[in-house]
């Protein structure tokens, strides 16, 4: 028999899919009395409406969303040392800056027009990404 060897990648791919894992199970239980209530009142002729039990359902709803960062603090040493950097401030997290910066400034404004019923935004960016023979020059309007 040959033995396999067990990869770093391997160890990282196992520990996210049971972080998935964990967060698509704990998603279903905890919405699961909400929409088991949607489903069952769309067949009674008059609607289950205990105000104990719509808080609850409330509560689970709510407790899925606060309990996604508890996981995935438990569960993945990327998010806690993404998490430590985004807290840090101070004079440590301040030395660890780049040695240079550039600033970009770019606006948005907005086109509408009467025949589109979708909105289109275009920024100054777009005119990094055009060729040298498709800039034009045209008259600045206020």
């Amino acid at each position: 028999m040959a033995k396999t060897k067990v990869t770093p990648l391997f160890i990282t791919l196992l520990q996210v899919t049971k972080m998935l894992a964990v967060v698509v199970i704990l998603f279903a239980v905890l919405w699961m009395p909400y929409r088991t209530l949607v489903v069952v009142n769309s067949f009674l002729q008059e609607a289950y409406l205990d105000s104990w039990f719509l808080l609850f359902c409330r509560i689970c709803v709510y407790l899925n969303s606060a309990v996604n960062p508890v996981i995935y603090n438990a569960m993945s040493q990327k998010f806690r040392a993404a998490f430590r950097r985004l807290c840090s401030c101070g004079p440590r997290a301040q030395a660890k800056q780049a040695a240079y910066s550039v600033a970009l400034t770019y606006s948005v404004a907005k086109e509408t027009s009467m025949i589109e019923s979708t909105e289109h935004f275009s920024t100054e960016m777009d005119d990094l990404t055009e060729g040298p023979d498709d800039l034009t020059e045209e008259p600045m309007s206020d």
